[in-house]
């Protein structure tokens, strides 16, 4: 076995106390210190940099979700991590190599080589926190959504819910970059600011003080060619009222349902969608690994000539992990760009 320096011998972690039951709480997480094996055979250990805060984490934790989905009491909660790797039984993932997987709210994990993936040739000199923005899950997502399912092309009008967050943000980009006029929609006055006056927004709104509606009519009287929806509930029915003949509609989140029982939708007239000729299409980005490959050249070229801006929120410490899953669920909440906890030795939260 390789290994860098002295090893850690335990793990601090966060697992599920309990099913979640009405609004998430703190007293739905509980921290545990556990021993951490040296790697076997096939194994390495990881010393995770960063985690990312996804929204749809809640759902796995409510006392409704489906068996095989849902987490039970006492398991570790899962997130997606990046990380360096500490020891290493395993010749293809050296020590040291800069490493992605699902690897949990923790601080180690010692896991089967296989179940990381070695980012270094993505990532080349940009740093790790990019393989949870702008290079990994994130930008694939928004990158399928806008090109893929939505087929953004130049000229039309794109409105993207959720706009301030990690894949919003980017999905506006891309339309942009497409030829797109673009719209979004933010929970404070400072996201909507953010969002016309750094990453490029035509236009946006704040969802939270006035009707949907009343603000596309504003911003988009002519109606719109496509919505990305990140967020369900009165955004996306707006939505759909606006969509012009041939409209599509990209579902990739739904947090607005996420905390508070589902996201439910209600179509006044089904026959409006049959003579639009509308579509509605949700989709996981992982289901288009065929198209990751020109999707990573195209966002690296992106970012090497600074037309995308990877913006992200980082909180500082393990011990931030159910703040910042709460943060990403609360409507108005601070942060821009991708959640991300630091679960490294103490630092200061920052943006980036």
């Amino acid at each position: 076995m390789a290994a860098s320096g002295t090893l850690p011998r335990t793990a601090t972690q966060y697992v599920l106390a309990e099913p979640v039951v009405g609004p998430l709480r703190t007293e739905h997480f509980r921290r545990e210190v556990v021993p951490l094996p040296a790697p076997e055979p096939g194994q390495v250990l990881v010393g995770n940099h960063f985690v990312a805060v996804d929204p749809v984490i809640r759902s796995r934790m409510d006392h409704s979700a489906a068996p095989g989905w849902a987490y039970r009491p006492g398991d570790t909660i899962g997130a997606v991590a990046v990380g360096v790797v500490l020891a290493s039984s395993a010749p293809d993932v050296p020590v040291g190599a800069r490493v992605l997987g699902f690897l949990g709210f923790r601080d180690y994990a010692t896991v089967a080589a296989a179940e990381v993936e070695v980012i270094d040739p993505l990532l080349g000199d940009w740093p790790i926190e990019y393989g949870l923005t702008a290079l990994g899950n994130p930008g694939l997502t928004a990158w399928v959504g806008v090109s893929t399912i939505g087929q953004v092309a130049e000229g039309e009008t794109v409105f993207v819910s959720g706009a301030a967050g990690g894949i919003g943000s980017l999905a506006g980009q891309i339309a942009r970059l497409r030829g797109a006029r673009v719209i979004g929609s933010a929970g404070t006055d400072a996201k909507v600011r953010w969002l016309t006056e750094e990453v490029g927004f035509d236009a946006a709104f704040n969802y939270r003080e006035g009707s949907p509606d009343t603000a596309l009519s504003r911003l988009a009287p002519d109606g719109i060619d496509v919505y990305f929806d990140n967020t369900g509930g009165p955004q996306l029915e707006a939505a759909l009222r606006h969509l012009r003949r041939l409209g599509r509609a990209v579902l990739c989140g739904a947090v607005s349902g996420y905390d508070n029982g589902g996201s439910p939708l209600h179509i006044a007239n089904v026959s409006d969608l049959v003579r639009g000729g509308l579509t509605i299409r949700g989709y996981v980005g992982t289901d288009h690994r065929d198209t990751w490959p020109s999707a990573t050249a195209q966002l690296q070229d992106w970012l090497r000539r600074d037309l995308l801006r990877a913006r992200y929120t980082v909180l500082d410490g393990l011990d931030r992990v159910p703040e910042a899953l709460g943060q990403i669920l609360r409507p108005g909440s601070s942060h821009t760009g991708k959640l991300l906890v630091d679960v490294r030795p103490s630092g200061a939260d920052h943006e980036s």
